[in-house]
């Protein structure tokens, strides 16, 4: 028991950190955190870079005899000096300090390259992994957050190679070593090293772990700062048309406190540790020192064995001295693999669901959407939550080759629809036919490769004009995307619309007007040459003339596709062949204009008041 008081001693004068842990602020504080991991969890990751490893640790043994024979060099030095100068002796130990920098300068190289591989591959995998979550997780988690485990995470993570595990074992051959040559030396002095030492590790090690759960919470804290600061900066034109720039301050502000309060803790253990190791190894060296002289005096060991065994004290004092950086820095690193494998814990989509789903069912093979009995909720935020259902036992067929509309006041499960169509989410119950076959039995892929979809959002990606317009058709050729620029009238001629594919259009389309990103979503659709449009009220930010335009592009255009249209312009409802009305999830009615004006009154007054409006508008 008595090895373990050191540690209980400096445990309980820190321990308030870690009874009381930094609370991060959160919409959801009954989320589930990321576990606390440790060093099984790494044999994993490392397992692909064990050569590296293997080579590393090789390169580390080398540099370790080279330094464990230079005592031997400086014992036969000391006690057989008779005046002249030894220049073999000499030579031979400069070539062993020689080669132990070398070493040790190779084994670094291998270890920060190892790094920086690992980290990449890291990110790589991570990234795929995300890009390939559910809409419902996705949704679920902060994007900030997501992008800190991407990069910083990661970056601490990096430490495990170039500051973790090789270092360790390095240090720990190192140790042996020492021991079993100061044994050859002096058995009594070594059993006072070894019983300080073991005093010292147990002591570092236990101290040591309490910086996992610390380090967690750092790297929980600095994602929220990048959350909260994220959605500050997207929403910072509103924020200061509402004079509400000093309160978010003050929110970010309060974030960065907590994950200042969460840096002091990690900051308060490493110095604890570290202190801690230092000072025990300092009084070491002078117990072993005042010993050592004793038994010089009393002729029990020579003076060039007492420098032999200090040398080799100072050669394990070292790795012991980093034992308690390494220990510090590997509990933050644990932390960010938390994080890090939390994600990669999550859930992705699956391709192909059910295989056997695909056979085509001859009944419903006549429309190309056919949805039966379909209902959808959206997941809660909270286990406690009540979410209604976007939409509630829907059944709807939709016709190839035609104009279908969605309509239907705010809410009606509009947009939901779309989501479904895509295979953004599966329904809570029914099934949703695709040329008569389930679409849980096609690939997402193959089922997307038919659908350009232009959300009412006019979503834009940081990079060029091109870039955006090519985005779903990377093989599309300059004059292809010219003519699409072109024909939604965002260029007056070709020669302006060569310069404007170069145009960079700014982070998520910031350079862009509202309705030149609608139109630039609508140039993409038409150079993915799909043979079905999903449209989410693409006109709501153009102009009579470029809505008339774009209609007469996607509604009219040479080669006949499906259209789906949510629209609240009667404008665009009128000229469909079919006309869906939603309301509160539900299918209310389908049919053409005529026949839903006259039997549908839900329909009559959507119809009727945006008549009114439109016509108002052109008074005006």
């Amino acid at each position: 028991m008595g090895h373990r008081m050191p540690a209980r001693l400096l445990g309980t004068w820190i321990g308030r950190w870690q009874q009381r842990p930094p609370t991060l602020p959160s919409d959801d504080q009954d989320a589930p955190r990321p576990r606390i991991v440790g060093f099984r969890d790494t044999i994993p990751l490392l397992r692909p870079y064990r050569t590296r490893l293997i080579v590393a640790f090789l390169v580390g043994l080398a540099a370790t005899a080279a330094s464990a024979a230079q005592p031997i060099v400086v014992t036969s030095i000391v006690d057989g000096f008779a005046g002249t100068f030894p220049v073999v002796p000499a030579l031979l130990l400069i070539a062993l300090l020689l080669a132990s920098a070398a070493f040790t300068a190779v084994r670094q190289l291998i270890m920060q390259r190892s790094g920086e591989r690992f980290a990449f591959d890291t990110r790589r995998r991570i990234i795929r992994h995300i890009y390939a979550m559910p809409m419902d997780e996705l949704e679920r988690r902060d994007r900030a957050d997501l992008v800190s485990r991407v990069t910083t995470d990661v970056s601490q993570i990096r430490e495990i190679f170039t500051s973790g595990l090789v270092e360790l074992a390095c240090s720990g051959v190192t140790v042996v070593v020492s021991v079993v040559l100061m044994a050859t030396i002096d058995p009594l002095l070594l059993s006072l090293v070894v019983a300080a030492v073991a005093i010292i590790l147990v002591s570092i090690f236990l101290l040591g772990r309490r910086t996992r759960p610390a380090g967690l919470h750092l790297q929980e804290a600095l994602g929220q700062l990048a959350g909260t600061v994220s959605r500050t900066l997207g929403a910072m034109k509103t924020i200061r048309a509402s004079r509400s720039v000093g309160r978010e301050t003050d929110a970010s502000a309060s974030v960065a406190a907590t994950a200042l309060r969460a840096g002091f803790s990690v900051a308060g253990l490493r110095a604890v540790v570290q202190t801690f190791g230092g000072i025990s190894i300092q009084i070491l060296l002078i117990v072993v020192m005042g010993a050592g002289a004793l038994r010089v005096s009393t002729g029990a060991i020579s003076t060039g064995e007492l420098s032999a065994f200090i040398m080799y004290l100072m050669l394990m004092a070292a790795p012991l001295a980093m034992f308690g950086g390494i220990i510090s820095t590997l509990g933050v690193a644990f932390g960010a693999l938390s994080r890090v494998l939390d994600i990669e814990e999550a859930p992705t989509e699956c391709d192909v669901e059910s295989p056997e789903l695909g056979q085509q069912d001859s009944l419903a093979s006549e429309a190309l959407f056919l949805l039966d009995d379909v209902s959808f909720s959206y997941a809660p935020a909270t286990p406690d939550q009540y979410v209604p259902p976007a939409l509630l036992h829907a059944s709807m067929a939709i016709r190839e080759g035609q104009v279908t509309a969605v309509v239907g006041p705010s809410g009606a499960g509009k947009t939901t629809l779309f989501a479904l169509l895509e295979r953004f989410y599966e329904p809570s119950r029914g099934r949703i036919l695709f040329h008569g076959r389930d679409v849980k039995g096609i690939s997402r892929d193959d089922l997307r490769s038919q659908i350009a979809y232009v959300d009412q959002d006019a979503a834009v990606l940081s990079g060029s004009v091109r870039d955006n317009i090519a985005l779903a058709s990377p093989t599309a050729s300059e004059e292809e995307c010219i003519d699409a620029l072109l024909k939604v009238n965002l260029a007056p001629d070709p020669m302006s619309a060569r310069r404007l594919l170069r145009h960079q259009v700014g982070e998520s389309g910031t350079r862009l007007s509202g309705g030149e990103r609608q139109r630039l979503a609508v140039a993409r659709a038409i150079v993915a040459q799909t043979p079905i449009l999903l449209l989410d009220e693409i006109t709501s930010n153009l102009d009579s003339r470029s809505e008339a335009l774009v209609q007469d592009v996607l509604l009219s255009d040479e080669v006949r596709r499906t259209v789906i249209v949510i629209a609240h312009r009667f404008s665009t409802v009128v000229s469909a062949s079919t006309i869906i009305v939603l309301d509160h999830g539900h299918v209310v009615a389908q049919g053409s204009h005529a026949s839903l004006m006259a039997e549908c009154p839900l329909y009559r007054e959507l119809a009727e008041l945006q008549f009114v409006t439109e016509s108002a508008g052109v008074a005006r």
